[in-house]
């Protein structure tokens, strides 16, 4: 059987990358400044000129909201549609994902090597499949198996609420509300679970903790508190990153049950990437907890997928599905 050319597309907010493939096999690739190097349609126009074999079918994964096979970039002010792409690349086919629609389909064909095992089963076993991760935002994505093939489940998992897991943290919960009231639900003391496991949620999380130790009102960027309590040299970003780790634990926990992920849940993106140390006992014991759902949430499988390109893996998993 033929290999089918393949073009696959990751787009964020700081990069584009490109890469041309035969099925599985790379044969080439390139990388561009999201908002410096011209117009996105032009960067993947042109790519697919200079691949050996037109493509077949184009899969872009892009950082944004996607609805009727259109995205808008908001922070490269572009915006792309399937129809555009599927005319300057000549392609058969085009479709435009979500970056965490693309992560869920990752979670379909990592190398063994970037797929660790932290709790169940050492290759993933079919079923519905979620992941999460942590990074500017919260993103979620979730592939559900239906008959022998997947489709993925579009949806905004980071936004969920969660609250105060203890009394301690009822205190802390409320010195956040004047900090960053936009989060809250309501009258409710609970967030958007966004507000807190995230790059930007970290350090107003940070001066919360501070608030309530009597400490001062800054606080250090999302990578500085994490290797402050990596190092534990910082008592408020010790307490900042135990609330982090255990809420990202409970959320992972609480939409594999939602999500019947049968199939596993996958930890991904650099932050989760760049501090494997968070993913200790701890970390186990906060996503097994759940009432009298604790040994069915001991039994899923968990993973840690450390694909630094995770978007581009998955457009160019799900374009081979495009294929069949």
């Amino acid at each position: 059987m033929p290999e089918h050319s393949l073009l696959a597309a990751d787009i964020g907010g700081t990069n584009v990358r490109l890469g041309a493939y035969q099925g599985d096999r790379l044969m080439a690739r390139a990388q561009f400044s999201t908002k410096r190097d011209g117009a996105l349609l032009d960067l993947i126009s042109g790519f697919a000129a200079e691949m050996d074999l037109p493509p077949e079918v184009v899969v872009v994964a892009a950082a944004g909201p996607v609805a009727d096979n259109r995205v808008e970039l908001t922070n490269a002010k572009q915006s792309l549609c399937g129809a555009e792409l599927r005319a300057a690349t000549g392609a058969g086919e085009a479709q435009i994902i979500n970056d965490f629609a693309a992560a869920a389909w990752a979670s379909l064909s990592p190398a063994p090597e970037d797929l660790v095992t932290l709790q169940g089963a050492s290759t993933p076993p079919e079923g519905t499949r979620l992941v999460i991760g942590p990074g500017t935002g919260l993103g979620v994505g979730a592939l559900a198996r239906v008959g022998n093939s997947y489709a993925s489940v579009p949806g905004e998992g980071g936004h969920i609420g969660i609250s105060p897991r203890s009394r301690a943290e009822v205190e802390v919960f409320e010195a956040l509300k004047p900090i960053w009231p936009e989060i809250f639900y309501g009258d409710a003391l609970a967030i958007e679970a966004e507000g807190m496991l995230s790059g930007t949620g970290l350090p107003y999380l940070y001066r919360a903790v501070q608030s309530v130790r009597g400490g001062g009102s800054e606080a250090p960027d999302a990578a500085e508190i994490m290797q402050r309590a990596k190092s534990a040299t910082d008592p408020v970003a010790v307490e900042v990153i135990a609330m982090f780790k255990s809420h990202l634990a409970q959320v992972a926990g609480d939409l594999c049950l939602a999500f019947g992920a049968e199939g596993g849940v996958f930890i991904v993106g650099g932050v989760a990437m760049k501090n494997a140390w968070l993913f200790d006992e701890d970390f186990l014991r906060a996503f097994r907890a759940g009432g009298r759902f604790t040994e069915e949430r001991a039994n899923r499988s968990l993973y840690l997928l450390n694909v630094e390109n995770f978007g581009l893996l998955g457009a160019q998993t799900y374009a081979k599905q495009l294929t069949k």
